[in-house]
């Protein structure tokens, strides 16, 4: 739709107007007070809609970090990351995301919002006697071409960026759970003699004792770990 927007202004020739609101393409309204609202509305929708693709795009973010997060217990031995952590166990991040994630999202997230601020803005014109008195007033909506072309730019850098690390080929290590409660549970059944593993450093893999129906079995443990092997079946 933006990009649809760009293309109509550059060929009505608005390229060359300012960057944000030095712009001269304004369309005008009148000096009703429900029509200033309305104005005031549209030119603020669309931070709302920023605001739901952000949150979608953090959304496929938190999954690749959590898939990540998941997948480390099979190589190595980590705690538990809980909100209140006790002895061996991590604490949850502080904005939920790995702030290799959380940081560069935040920034350009802000960046994108000051741009669709430049980009789409209330405009409202005051017109006033030598005496000081009020003659006229009246409202419109303000586009600027430039700043519109940077915000889709920003944006879509952005889009690209998320798209490029979900494409990064993850080496499975552990079956993957995808905050299926099922996968989870089913990988957490430590051996009896395993006493509060959920304390200490877990890892995923086989464990010595054989636990169903005399089975081997695969779990997150405290306990040494072996890796899997191709065609023997687990439990």
């Amino acid at each position: 739709m933006m990009f649809f927007l760009v293309f109509v202004l550059v060929a009505m020739g608005k390229f060359a107007d300012g960057w944000g609101s030095s712009s001269k393409t304004i369309f005008w309204g009148n000096n009703h007070s429900p029509q200033q609202l309305l104005l005031a509305w549209f030119a603020n929708a669309p931070q709302l809609v920023l605001s739901f693709c952000y949150m979608a795009i953090n959304s496929e973010c938190t999954s690749l970090a959590g898939a990540w997060e998941w997948n480390q217990f099979g190589t190595r031995r980590k705690g538990l990351r809980v909100t209140k952590p006790m002895e061996k166990q991590r604490s949850t991040y502080f904005l939920q995301l790995p702030y290799k994630f959380s940081l560069p999202l935040l920034s350009v997230s802000g960046i994108l919002h000051w741009l669709l601020s430049q980009s789409v803005f209330l405009v409202q014109v005051d017109v006033f006697d030598r005496n000081g008195v009020s003659r006229s007033m009246q409202s419109g909506i303000g586009l600027s071409t430039k700043s519109i072309v940077a915000l889709c730019g920003t944006f879509y850098l952005l889009v690209l960026a998320v798209g490029t690390v979900g494409r990064r080929r993850l080496r499975i290590r552990i079956p993957f759970a995808a905050s299926c409660s099922l996968v989870i549970s089913a990988a957490c059944h430590p051996p009896p003699d395993d006493q509060s593993a959920h304390l200490r450093k877990v890892q995923w893999g086989v464990v010595e004792e054989r636990m169903f129906d005399g089975k081997r079995h695969c779990t997150l443990t405290s306990r040494p770990v072996s890796k899997p092997k191709e065609g023997t079946i687990y439990l």
